[in-house]
């Protein structure tokens, strides 16, 4: 049976991501796909982009990507917006040395689609529509749901919260699920949003890495993977340029 690992929200969190990566290989996953920001926050943009290049099937284009590659919002958050410029000088063409690298970072990013549809699959950063849009409540998820079409299942991060929403047999209630980590789920058919959390910076109470593992027969579970955060938060004080509040929520998950 193949098993795909889902992972979102990277946010340039290097060892966050190894971990998680060392989890999905003990677990004999051969694919893995990235719902978005991938960069962003976090103090290692380089390398994370050359590990997504090489080992995600695709990376879909989150909103700190975008904002990054293009034009930051401006309903970015000052912090949000002060770890973008910070990262953009890091990956950025320009003069002097590592232009080859440079110009292969900005291409890759450029290049994030907005949603990848997948058999029963469809998967996309924030919504169906937009990578700014947070679907975080019974509403949210209703107009999710209009928007599948064909699709069954609807992966999606940008909360940074894991959790499951699955469509009622009337097609209007909608049933909310905190998941339980590695606690094995089988929605039997029914129309399910599944939100993958985050890898580099989860924000509902629990500072371990978060990823879903997918299967063929339709089941899935939730991975917490812990890391050292000690050393991210360390990297990020040492960053001249990243608020150090990037470091310090770590270890809150928050």
């Amino acid at each position: 049976m193949e098993r795909i690992a889902i992972i979102s929200d990277v946010h340039a969190n290097l060892i966050a991501l190894e971990a998680v990566l060392r989890d999905i290989e003990a677990r004999r996953v051969k694919k893995i796909y990235c719902l978005g920001d991938v960069i962003g926050y976090g103090p290692n943009p380089r390398e994370v982009l050359d590990i997504a290049a090489s080992s995600f099937e695709f990376v879909i284009k989150g909103n700190h990507d975008e904002a990054i590659s293009y034009k930051i919002p401006k309903r970015f958050k000052r912090l949000a917006a002060k770890a973008a410029f910070w990262t953009r000088r890091q990956i950025k063409p320009g003069r002097g040395p590592g232009m080859s690298d440079r110009r292969r970072w900005w291409s890759y990013v450029k290049k994030f689609p907005y949603t990848e549809e997948l058999g029963p699959w469809v998967m996309a950063h924030g919504s169906l529509d937009s990578n700014l849009d947070y679907v975080h409540d019974k509403m949210g998820a209703l107009e999710v749901f209009e928007g599948m079409n064909n699709s069954r299942i609807a992966f999606l991060g940008h909360t940074h919260v894991p959790g499951i929403f699955l469509l009622g047999s009337n097609g209007e209630d909608v049933h909310y699920i905190e998941p339980e980590d590695g606690k094995r789920y089988s929605i039997s058919g029914r129309r399910a949003i599944i939100n993958v959390g985050s890898v580099g910076q989860p924000r509902d109470g629990d500072p371990r890495a978060c990823w879903v593992l997918a299967r063929e027969d339709g089941s899935f579970s939730f991975r917490r993977v812990p890391y050292d955060i000690d050393r991210v938060a360390d990297a990020i004080y040492r960053s001249r340029g990243l608020p150090n509040s990037l470091g310090d929520r770590l270890y809150d998950g928050e």
